[in-house]
């Protein structure tokens, strides 16, 4: 049996991991942010236009949407993979926030040298030393 509320869930979950907020998400598929508010609490639920514009807009399948399937080699899908690495991102970035400049500028050194020369991290460790 559908559950509005486990939806309304899905939703906003998917929402968050596409890095749209309600009125950006409303927008791009033609409706309110109160409506994308009103599914994401379980007050009502889309119809099927809605579920398509919906899935659409996330980029993701139906049923995932609705379902929260994987895909069908077992492979988790692509929301849950976005989600574990903003999660990363976001804890990655509050650890750089609390390092002091110098390390944050060796750390921008070493990045910048990496990315143009391609060199290996032993490479690296040596222009460190």
């Amino acid at each position: 049996m559908f559950n509005a509320k486990q939806f309304g869930e899905q939703l906003k979950s998917l929402r968050e991991t596409s890095n749209h907020s309600m009125l950006s998400l409303a927008k791009q598929i033609g409706t309110s942010a109160s409506r994308i508010k009103s599914w994401e609490v379980g007050e009502s639920v889309p119809s099927a236009k809605w579920i398509v514009k919906l899935s659409q807009a996330l980029a993701i399948s139906t049923d995932e949407l609705l379902l929260n399937q994987t895909t069908e080699d077992g492979l988790p899908l692509l929301s849950d993979v976005t989600k574990s690495r903003n999660s990363l991102l976001r804890d990655l970035n509050e650890l750089v926030q609390h390092l002091p400049k110098q390390d944050l500028m060796e750390l921008y050194v070493l990045a910048e040298v990496k990315q143009k020369s391609h060199t290996s991290t032993e490479e690296i460790e040596i222009l460190r030393a």
